[in-house]
């Protein structure tokens, strides 16, 4: 269920007042004052050290507090890609990536072939936000194994474990602080304005940019968008059921698919209830380091699995026919290894450190527990344990810095695309409408079958070029979308039906 923001207790909205004053002293302060950036070539790798992309890199030192340009400073990671053209553009095209706690720099070698596509006109220069990748990152070891845990003791001691070590003051560290980054690297860079490509929660920051400096907006395309009035807890898990249930009516229309799996549901339900009432053990190569390891397969990594599969269309496909092998063949291996792989990659991608700095400050201090259905909410595969895991790291996690307007809907006139997969399970199309609502110059365009997030799908990134080149919704026809389509199921280990 999807709700707007509720009033705060008094306690929070004096915490809001004196982050909105210092936030004040931040924006007046010199952004400039730091000196010019020294670029110098790099090779770039990607996430999880896939990928090689030639680029130019250079260190930025900034304050961590603003208000307080003398105290403690933190090095910033910048790469840049220079425009072929003889004549660039006065504007450059800019990636944030989501999570929140994911590595723009990561992102930007992930989508290399197509970022480069580009700089026929203009640069792409990339900030790494400070707290993730290469910019001060905020780790918190741990904190991934623990998030899937249902004991609140465990989650609250291993956050405290992890503020302990923490190098910064995280309260420095939310997307009131990127944006003001942002800016200051504009700035120092010399562009008039930016294109901003936010992808999930980046696309929070790219809206509190354009909010903020709606002159230095040239064009905004937000993919997988999260409205500033909603605070992402319990609809994560509301959201998510629903697009699984969309899978199961998916098979139940596929002929391919009903004759391979008769009853979807029942075998989600057998495999379901068998780990919730007790672990599975199990010898299994490691999908990453391929190495022997002895792993117990709980619900909560059945229900991680799910999740994640459920973001993109490929991993989709295969969620039927691992079920099926888990309730009718006992083979619970290909779940066990997939959650073990997932959860690798959620400790390499994302820095959780900074993650609680943005949803502590962010989104829990907005949950109401007298506006939840919590008996709604038990229904869904995934239950209240996000809601409560959330509450329990907030618990212990500084409020950081937050603008005093980031939670409203954002009224723009800013040339905007917004994205959105048809069954995207954590921003479906429903929230791109709300933030259409308040855009005067914007369009939406719904991938048919897709999931979170579709810049590289089908003609996206024609027509994503084609809006930045252009700053002009007008000038698009997505009539080219209409190809895009879900991926085909597989019905056994070999593939979708013939």
């Amino acid at each position: 269920m999807t709700r707007a923001i509720k009033p705060q207790s008094l306690k929070y909205r004096t915490s809001q007042l004196l982050s909105g004053l210092l936030l004040i002293i931040m924006l007046s302060a010199n952004i400039s004052a730091a000196a010019d950036l020294t670029f110098t070539p790099c090779n770039i790798a990607g996430s999880g050290g896939n990928g090689n992309l030639q680029a130019q890199c250079a260190q930025w030192q900034q304050p961590v507090n603003r208000a307080n340009p003398t105290g403690p400073t933190i090095n910033l990671f910048v790469a840049k890609l220079p425009s072929t053209a003889i004549d660039p553009a006065k504007d450059a095209f800019t990636l944030i990536n989501g999570g929140p706690g994911g590595s723009s720099i990561d992102l930007l070698v992930d989508l290399a072939p197509i970022v480069q596509m580009f700089t026929r006109e203009r640069d792409v220069i990339v900030i790494d936000q400070r707290g993730t990748g290469r910019s001060a990152p905020l780790t918190c070891d741990g904190l991934t194994e623990a998030a899937s845990s249902t004991s609140p003791d465990e989650i609250v001691k291993t956050t405290k474990n992890c503020l302990d070590r923490l190098s910064y003051d995280p309260r420095f560290f939310t997307s009131t602080a990127a944006v003001a980054d942002l800016e200051a690297l504009r700035e120092t860079l010399g562009y008039q304005q930016l294109d901003i490509y936010g992808i999930s929660y980046g696309t929070r920051v790219a809206m509190q940019y354009q909010r903020r400096h709606p002159d230095r907006s040239r064009s905004i395309i937000l993919d997988g968008v999260v409205p500033p009035t909603i605070a992402l807890g319990s609809n994560v898990s509301t959201n998510s059921q629903s697009v699984l249930n969309k899978v199961f009516n998916r098979c139940k229309d596929d002929s391919a698919c009903t004759q391979a799996f008769p009853d979807l549901e029942a075998d989600f339900l057998r495999v379901s209830n068998n780990l919730k009432q007790r672990p599975i053990s199990m010898p299994l190569q490691h999908p990453v380091t391929g190495l022997h390891t002895d792993f117990e397969l709980t619900y909560e990594h059945f229900a991680l699995w799910l999740r994640l599969a459920l973001y993109v269309p490929e991993t989709t496909a295969l969620i039927p026919v691992m079920i099926h092998q888990a309730a009718n063949q006992a083979n619970f291996t290909p779940i066990a290894a997939n959650a073990l792989r997932m959860l690798d990659q959620l400790a390499q991608s994302i820095n959780y450190g900074m993650h609680n700095s943005v949803i502590c400050t962010e989104d829990v201090p907005y949950f109401d527990d007298n506006q939840e259905d919590f008996a709604a909410l038990s229904k869904t595969y995934l239950g209240r344990e996000m809601y409560d895991t959330l509450q329990a790291m907030c618990s212990v996690w500084p409020e950081g810095v937050i603008s005093q307007d980031i939670k409203s809907p954002l009224i723009s006139q800013v040339p905007t695309l917004v994205l959105s997969g048809a069954y995207d399970p954590i921003t479906p199309p429903a929230y791109g409408d709300i933030v259409m609502a308040n855009l005067s110059n914007a369009k939406h365009i719904i991938g048919s079958g897709q999931g979170h997030g579709i810049f590289t799908r089908g003609c996206i990134p024609n027509l994503v070029l084609e809006f930045v080149e252009a700053a002009d919704v007008d000038v698009l026809d997505d009539s080219c979308t209409k190809h895009l389509s879900s991926y085909p199921f597989f019905v056994d280990i070999m593939g979708p039906s013939p």
